[in-house]
């Protein structure tokens, strides 16, 4: 067995290209993403098979250190009770609205230790992400910026207490979006309406007004596949050192068939440049987190250890871009979190267009655990991914 991390002392900065601890040791984000909150029952997956604390203690156990933890705004607004059925496994829970039941998981996860990154994944309840569903921004029809505003010093306020709340992952994977009769493009140091830069500016230096303390996460364009203007325009908070920058990447982000050298070129224009210190950062570097990436777990020939079968949940030349990204996260030694640990999906509806994607309980190909939700659905994965976990560079690092 190696050997257990020492407990995280938050609360977290950055140095440099680097995440550190209260001690100033680096702490590489090695996680995992328990998503569902944000779809249409307000609630994650699981709750209805496993108790949270055993479910904190199994990620725990499994070697990772934090969880990406996806809400809606409508789920932060919602006062009737989560249906019993969905809490089965939580039966204290009974009469919780689903903000209290986020609440509950928080504190089951970093009770356990675990750090916590709350996420605003979409504003309108619903799957995520579709070039027609109207949540590519902070804003739409149905919610003004206010809102979303508002949603965020909400959370800093709740968790204010919380240290191991460590970061706050502000908006997700950022596109077009219908807003009134216009199709609005998101921009990057612009000082228009859409310009991210602008808004992750201020709403980072809201939460700081409340909790100094939280990492801001920063994603890129295209949906979080693009942090080239960073270079031009990096996001300066009020409160230094709290700046993390996040990319997402799965296979249909590359040409079918890239080399190896192709990709890593691809993924550092897109933003491994930031590690290089190629941009005018603090110190001219910046930490990089690729907060999504995933992959079929049904089958190896997604991690190009078996041959191709049907049904494998990860899509054609799934392998080729898994031993491309392995062999770039090891070079780079960025921090990361796997999409997704659910083996079982939430119900789940397209915003706008209003179509179907899942059944509560519906198999999740991509997902870590088994589907009782104790087990690890393929060891080979799960021992791919733990061998991505320690860090090999930065301070405090032998």
């Amino acid at each position: 067995m190696p050997p257990e991390a020492p407990p995280v002392a938050a609360p977290l900065s950055t140095r440099g290209r680097f995440i550190v601890d209260a001690h100033g040791r680096r702490v590489r984000l090695a996680g995992v993403n328990w998503y569902g909150a944000h779809e249409d029952l307000g609630v994650a997956p699981g709750l209805d098979r496993t108790h949270r604390s055993r479910l904190a203690k199994t990620i725990v156990l499994l070697g990772f250190n934090s969880v990406r933890l996806p809400f809606s705004l409508w789920m932060t607004e919602q006062t009737a009770p989560v249906p019993d059925q969905y809490l089965a496994a939580n039966p204290d829970l009974s009469g919780a609205t689903p903000m209290q039941v986020y609440d509950a998981c928080v504190a089951a996860l970093t009770g356990a230790g675990l750090i916590v990154i709350p996420n605003c994944h979409i504003l309108d309840a619903g799957w995520c992400c579709s070039a027609d569903d109207g949540n590519g921004l902070w804003f739409n029809d149905r919610w003004p910026a206010a809102k979303f505003f508002s949603a965020w010093q909400g959370m800093a306020e709740r968790y204010k207490s919380n240290p191991l709340v460590a970061g706050m992952d502000i908006t997700n994977e950022p596109r077009q979006a219908r807003v009134g009769w216009r199709v609005r493009t998101p921009a990057w140091g612009t000082g228009g309406k859409t310009d991210l830069a602008a808004m992750y500016t201020h709403v980072g230096n809201l939460i700081h007004e409340i909790n100094p303390d939280p990492l801001i996460i920063c994603e890129g364009l295209d949906y979080a596949a693009d942090l080239s203007a960073v270079a031009r325009h990096p996001v300066r908070l009020e409160r230094p050192g709290k700046v993390v920058y996040s990319l997402h990447d799965y296979p249909w982000f590359h040409p079918r068939g890239q080399s190896r050298a192709a990709y890593f070129d691809q993924m550092n224009r897109a933003g491994g440049y930031l590690l290089a210190g190629q941009a005018d950062g603090v110190d001219g570097s910046a930490p990089l987190w690729i907060g999504e990436f995933g992959n079929g777990t049904r089958s190896l020939a997604n991690f190009g250890l078996a041959p191709s079968s049907p049904g494998g949940g990860g899509g054609a030349d799934a392998g080729v871009w898994w031993n491309n990204l392995e062999a770039w996260l090891t070079d780079t030694d960025v921090d990361w979190c796997w999409w997704a640990l659910n083996p079982t999906q939430p119900e789940g509806t397209v915003p706008v267009t209003n179509q179907h994607r899942s059944h509560w309980g519906d198999p999740e190909p991509w997902g870590l655990l088994a589907p009782d939700w104790h087990g690890v659905a393929s060891p080979r994965v799960l021992d791919l991914l733990k061998s991505l976990i320690a860090p090999r560079t930065g301070p405090g690092v032998s």
